[in-house]
């Protein structure tokens, strides 16, 4: 659906060539590249999982005995004893506390204990599927160009900034209405808002109580990124790779690059689960302080070069996202996969957290045709 969308509106999608940049290790104050950290992972990793970075141990792990054979598996019934915490299965599989520990420090959820193992399954098995479609694409000067193609190819202009305070369903038909006080009417309404965001908005509809269990309970990743400029190439005067992982509170450091791969200086910190609610306590101003001498405690060679200029908090704090993006807990699946994009009489659901067969961006298209084709059948 993407990439026929894209062609249909003229943008360009261009072949991700780019292999992924090297990354300095930095452990108990000790910098690593990956050739030298393999020493240090296997005194705390199984046999055979210390030659990659800490975070794809688990990914390495789960390959080896995916059970999903079909994108629609994560949802059967047969599949249900595959839905546990990813902390069980790396216990189950020899890894111990301190093991654990380093997997959880940078696990792009929440946490192991509240992390099924379901959603490393399903993105190991589409990640497969995609590789036999050709190359991963990218869409040229960014994602947001392809929203941005499909908005202008509508025949009414998409109106934004439009805060949605409220949503009123009734027999006839839906009310949406914002914190100015303008409204809108519609017969029936597709409403993609993320479970998280929408629990911040004043929802009157006949949810069957599944449904707004799901809505009250789906977990979203917290993330905390703090955007920053480095005024000259610190990486250079150290000699190690840009991008740092660490056991630190900065947890990783990601530097963007050019279209020649190579570090342009816009950075940013990356932080994940509990340490993004602990970090998202703290005042702008205060990360502000923060970040640079969190950059130089990894890569003291970054010191007086770091300038931030933007601090994003994919939060429960932000009221308009609620988090980065959901995954499953541990029993959810079987609980409200199959409830979660039911209609509440006039009001309809899609988004990526309703996709079935898909995540990510083509999740989102998928569960958005499937509500489209829902009310063409009405």
């Amino acid at each position: 659906r993407i990439r026929h969308t894209a062609g249909e509106l003229g943008t360009r999608l261009n072949p991700d060539s780019l292999s992924p940049p090297a990354t300095t290790y930095v452990i108990d104050g000790q910098a690593y590249t990956k050739d030298t950290l393999r020493p240090v992972l296997e005194k705390v990793f199984p046999e055979g999982f210390a030659s990659g970075s800490p975070g794809s141990a688990l990914f390495r792990a789960a390959a080896r005995q995916n059970p999903l054979t079909s994108a629609a598996d994560w949802t059967q019934t047969a599949f249900t004893e595959f839905d546990l915490s990813a902390a069980q299965f790396l216990r189950a599989n020899g890894f111990g506390d301190e093991g654990c520990g380093l997997i959880d420090h940078t696990l792009n959820a929440n946490a192991l204990d509240t992390y099924s193992m379901m959603n490393v399954y399903r993105t190991l098995y589409l990640f497969a599927q995609s590789r036999q479609m050709g190359p991963s694409l990218q869409v040229e000067g960014g994602a947001q160009k392809l929203p941005e193609a499909m908005a202008d190819a509508l025949p009414r202009a998409v109106k934004t900034r439009q805060h949605v305070q409220s949503v009123f369903v009734d027999d006839q038909g839906v009310t949406v209405k914002t914190r100015t006080g303008s409204g809108w009417r519609a017969a029936y309404v597709i409403c993609s808002v993320p479970f998280a965001a929408l629990n911040n908005i004043r929802l009157e509809a006949p949810l069957p109580a599944t449904q707004r269990a799901a809505l009250k309970g789906l977990p979203y990743t917290r993330i905390l990124q703090v955007h920053f400029e480095a005024g000259i190439p610190f990486w250079e005067k150290d000699g190690l790779p840009a991008n740092t992982w660490t056991d630190s509170r900065a947890e990783r450091i990601f530097m963007a690059r050019d279209d020649s791969g190579q570090p342009n200086g816009l950075g940013r910190i990356w932080i994940n689960g509990a340490g993004a609610a602990t970090m998202n306590a703290r005042s702008d101003a205060e990360i502000a302080a923060w970040a640079p001498e969190a950059v130089m405690a990894a890569r003291p060679t970054s010191e007086g070069l770091i300038n931030v200029y933007k601090i994003q908090r994919w939060t429960r704090s932000n009221p308009l996202a609620g988090g980065a993006y959901m995954h499953w807990a541990p029993g959810q699946i079987a609980k409200w996969a199959g409830h979660m994009r039911q209609p509440a009489g006039r009001l309809y659901f899609c988004g990526e957290h309703l996709g079935h067969l898909h995540t990510g961006m083509e999740g989102a298209m998928e569960s958005g045709e499937m509500a489209a084709f829902d009310l063409l059948d009405i």
